[in-house]
């Protein structure tokens, strides 16, 4: 049987909606620790265990992809990075880079959701020394939640100064450095998975991390339906892709909240919800963890 994320302290459990949620964050909204002690000292720890933890079995046996194709995959990807940024760089005005950052969102969100996202699917999820996967379906690796998402980053060409640092963290922490513009995380505070959805697909079509307690993955909104790709701790514990409604992950973070960022995101407005990040992809510049 998977296992759930740990359960609040009593003490917690005790307070108000409001207060358990001031509470989370004030925790950092922990990403991925399936089967951490629910202690409060605990959950000032990091969310992934360290590449010098133990290891943790790999709890699938999927066929990797074939390695020429995903290194064909990434080679494109550096290519097209760069035909992106040299008319980046040479832009003459406001509106022609405005017009290129929102070419460059468009083409991001393409290809993680359909290049790199199918090739991740089925990817064994677990913690320890060995859950720090870089691609898809690595040899005798599995991949933890955040881990996930900074190698998917990585993978489609975001530089980070330091992917560990990125991946041991809490999720607001991750979410703040990756969006820091002011007001960019939204908080829902123990709303119903349905209303989620709809408060998230309200937020514009694109790309989005979500964290949970416990837990962080990317939601996908595109053609009007929202979903939830992650490394997941529930089910066949691995790369999962299904309806943020119907996730499992998604119904035990109910009571503790959900913190959503945009990664390449157009924006209810239209908008790019996140430009700062699409410029350090263009300038192929390195985003740097910053704790919040």
């Amino acid at each position: 049987m998977p296992r759930a994320p740990p359960a609040l302290p009593i003490q917690m459990r005790e307070v108000t909606t409001r207060r358990v949620a001031l509470a989370l964050l004030a925790l950092g909204m922990l990403a991925c620790r399936g089967d951490a002690a629910a202690d409060p000292a605990a959950n000032r720890a990091t969310v992934e265990a360290a590449p010098d933890a133990p290891a943790v079995p790999v709890v699938a046996d999927a066929p990797p992809a074939p390695a020429d194709d995903f290194d064909a995959l990434l080679a494109g990807i550096e290519a097209a990075q760069r035909r992106l940024g040299a008319r980046w760089r040479a832009a003459a005005d406001d509106d022609e880079r405005a017009a290129i950052r929102a070419e460059t969102r468009r083409t991001l969100v393409d290809t993680i959701a359909d290049e790199l996202f199918p090739r991740w699917l089925g990817t064994p999820w677990g913690l320890g020394k060995n859950s720090t996967a870089t691609r898809p379906h690595e040899a005798a690796m599995t991949v933890g939640c955040s881990y996930f998402v900074t190698s998917v980053l990585q993978n489609a060409g975001l530089a980070l100064d330091n992917r560990y640092r990125f991946a041991q963290a809490p999720a607001l922490h991750i979410q703040g450095s990756l969006a820091p513009g002011r007001g960019s995380i939204h908080r829902f505070l123990s709303i119903a998975p349905a209303k989620l959805e709809r408060r998230i697909r309200a937020l514009g079509e694109g790309l989005y991390l979500i964290g949970l307690n416990n837990h962080i993955g990317f939601v996908l909104v595109r053609a009007g339906l929202v979903r939830f790709v992650h490394a997941s701790y529930t089910g066949d514990q691995q790369v999962s892709d299904e309806p943020l409604v119907a996730a499992e992950a998604i119904a035990n973070s109910q009571k503790a909240g959900y913190f959503v960022s945009p990664v390449f995101a157009a924006g209810a407005d239209g908008d790019e919800a996140n430009a700062w990040l699409v410029e350090r992809w263009l300038e192929a510049e390195a985003v740097t963890f910053v704790a919040q």
